[in-house]
């Protein structure tokens, strides 16, 4: 077996000669009853996609100890080396609660009819899997009702799932039910709900926080941690917002506040000039040895100075190799040398992140329809939300004429249900926002993120602001920052 330091070296050099032992240590651990923590995140970091297979074949092995199937779909969920739809779809159908419990965790939202029956049902064995497929990608208002109910649960586990997974799309709807976590029973569950209340910017919140703070033991640290980084957010803007800060004055500073210095982007880092391709392409393909090493080759490049002859092949190396790190990180170069046709191969790869990598990088390669039409489908057909979702519709517009998409935007901005598709649309109106002025007299439908936007746009442009009266009196430092201008 390999010691903590050994593991700890294999683990910072990514050290991929390890793989196979590593895999061997861990389903010889079942005997003893328990899997090593640091096996587990030494195997993740490794991240070697030659042990896929043996993860794959270990978790679903019902032959083998519980704790080692879990510990093997640890490592693949880590690794980022999730299988795709088809495939879960397929475990699935066998109907092992272990292999179930996985798939709910990883859901997509190509996913959706298999985790909204379970998160829909409190009483179901596999509900807090449900509730962790639920923190990521699923932001519309009916999967927030869901995690929000959760915090009433009767196991106190469920309630903590609950509350660490609200800290992610932060809906306005869970703040009450947060805050009444925050006084839960259970210590650990009052942690995740003060730990995630930090995100929440409001008056009563940071007034909570400060009143739990004044206790002892783990969750008055939390509570005070939690107001020190809600103060950061504050404390910059008291003497700008008195009036509205006045409830809560005594908990922030007395003295000056001093005017941060307007930001400016500065001079651009000068990038390394990358390596020569064929040095890339024989480090990158032998398997074995430090992967840390290599990796770092691809990061932060110049890529526009290498030669134009050598270009062609190492963006056919690059992603078409087996390693979805490889894949994911040579969307940069490929961007950079306008590799349309290939960024596009990449946007249907069956890892989600290389698909999204490429997405995002495909915004940057010259003008085309076909980009246009795919991005725009990806977000209309709703494969798509969160930062994948916005990143998609950025592209888009990237590859449309200017004004063009405005009536879509307007459309998605007024009726969309994926909070960050909104937000990006009204970010690319710019100021042709009049249309969407009546949203600022509705409640929000996750945050107070489109008001403040909208808020934003309507001072610089010298806009009316429909309901400002009523918008004054909401308690929500951003949007009060926006209406002061």
């Amino acid at each position: 077996m390999h010691s903590e330091e050994e593991l700890d070296r294999i683990a910072q050099e990514q050290d991929r000669s390890a793989t196979f032992e590593l895999i061997r240590e861990l389903t010889e651990s079942g005997a003893a009853g328990a899997v090593s923590s640091d096996l587990v995140q030494t195997l993740a970091r490794v991240g070697d996609p030659r042990a896929v297979p043996a993860l794959v074949a270990i978790g679903r092995e019902l032959g083998q100890p519980d704790v080692v199937r879990e510990a093997a779909f640890g490592v693949l969920s880590d690794a980022a080396s999730v299988p795709g739809s088809a495939e879960l779809r397929e475990w699935w159908a066998v109907g092992d609660d272990l292999v179930r419990a996985f798939v709910l965790r990883e859901a997509t939202r190509a996913e959706t009819d298999l985790i909204e029956p379970v998160a829909r049902d409190p009483q179901h064995p596999l509900y807090r899997d449900a509730l962790v497929g639920l923190q990521f990608g699923f932001e519309e208002p009916r999967w927030q009702v869901y995690k929000i109910a959760a915090l009433e649960h009767a196991d106190p586990v469920v309630r903590r799932t609950a509350a660490d997974s609200l800290c992610w799309d932060e809906p306005v709807a869970a703040e009450p039910g947060l805050h009444r976590a925050a006084a839960d029973a259970d210590e650990a569950v009052a942690c995740a709900a003060l730990d995630t209340l930090r995100y929440y910017p409001g008056r009563a919140t940071l007034r909570l926080l400060h009143d739990i703070a004044q206790g002892t033991g783990e969750r008055a640290e939390m509570a005070r941690d939690a107001e020190l980084y809600l103060l950061g957010d504050f404390e910059p803007e008291r003497v700008r917002l008195a009036d509205w800060m006045a409830p809560i004055a005594d908990l922030l500073g007395t003295g000056d506040v001093t005017e941060p210095e307007p930001w400016s982007p500065g001079p651009s880092p000068v990038k390394p000039a990358a390596p020569p391709a064929s040095e890339i392409i024989t480090a990158f393909s032998d398997p074995d040895g430090s992967w840390a090493s290599r990796i770092a080759m691809l990061f932060d490049r110049d890529w526009s100075a290498m030669p134009a002859s050598d270009r062609p092949a190492l963006a056919a190396f690059l992603a078409a190799h087996p390693d979805p790190q490889v894949r994911t990180l040579s969307c940069g170069p490929l961007s950079d040398w306008h590799e349309a046709d290939r960024l596009l191969e990449l946007a249907h790869d069956p890892n989600l992140i290389v698909r999204k990598s490429a997405v995002y990088h495909l915004r940057n390669v010259p003008p085309s329809r076909e980009i246009a039409t795919f991005t725009w489908n990806l977000v209309e057909s709703g494969a798509v939300a969160g930062t994948a979702g916005y990143e998609a519709l950025a592209t888009c517009a990237a590859h449309t004429a200017p004004g063009e998409l405005d009536e879509c935007l307007i459309t998605l901005a007024r009726n969309d249900l994926r909070e960050g598709i909104r937000d990006e649309a009204i970010s690319l109106l710019g100021d042709r926002i009049e249309p969407l002025l009546p949203l600022l007299t509705e409640p929000p439908l996750l945050t107070w993120g489109v008001h403040f936007r909208l808020v934003d746009i309507c001072r610089k442009s010298g806009l009316r602001i429909p309901g400002e009266r009523e918008l004054r009196s909401v308690d929500n430092l951003h949007l009060a920052a926006a209406l002061a201008g």
